[in-house]
């Protein structure tokens, strides 16, 4: 199993906000959302920058200028490879 943690982080605020915590069966499912979430956020604040997440560096970084925002992919339960 895996989640996607999204954080935004805005120019004139200390700390990043939590903007969702989701969890998948699989690691394509989880990195098809941080797409997803690229999307959304493009939408949102318009785009400058996107690098986005891989098995071997699993954080998409999306910057517009002023507005950073992450989704973190992380493997937090061995319970969907048990399964299978």
């Amino acid at each position: 199993m895996y989640g996607v943690i999204y954080l935004i982080q805005f120019p004139d605020e200390q700390d990043p906000e939590i903007q969702s915590l989701e969890l998948y069966p699989t690691y394509e499912e989880a990195e098809q959302r941080s797409r997803e979430i690229v999307s959304e956020f493009i939408n949102e604040y318009g785009e400058d920058q996107i690098e986005y997440a891989t098995v071997d560096d699993p954080v998409t970084v999306m910057y517009n200028g002023e507005v950073t925002g992450y989704a973190f992919i992380e493997k937090v339960s061995n319970l969907a490879d048990a399964e299978v």
